[in-house]
């Protein structure tokens, strides 16, 4: 398992974990956001949420708080 958390500014490492199943950022209110695919759908990560790889490559968000 591996995990990153966002920070806003790691897109770089967030899309070497994720490779082509993440979305580019984008910016809403004085922050960002992205999308990453979780093979069911995709799913909002905010700043501060963990994006987890797990061993058989299946990709799951973790939300903040």
């Amino acid at each position: 398992m591996q995990r990153v958390f966002y920070t806003g500014t790691n897109f770089d490492e967030v899309k070497r974990l994720c490779g082509d199943r993440v979305l580019a950022p984008y910016f809403c209110m004085g922050f960002t956001m992205l999308s990453v695919d979780t093979g069911d759908g995709f799913e909002s990560v905010n700043e501060g949420d963990a994006i987890v790889l797990e061993d058989d490559g299946a990709l799951r968000v973790e939300k903040q708080g």
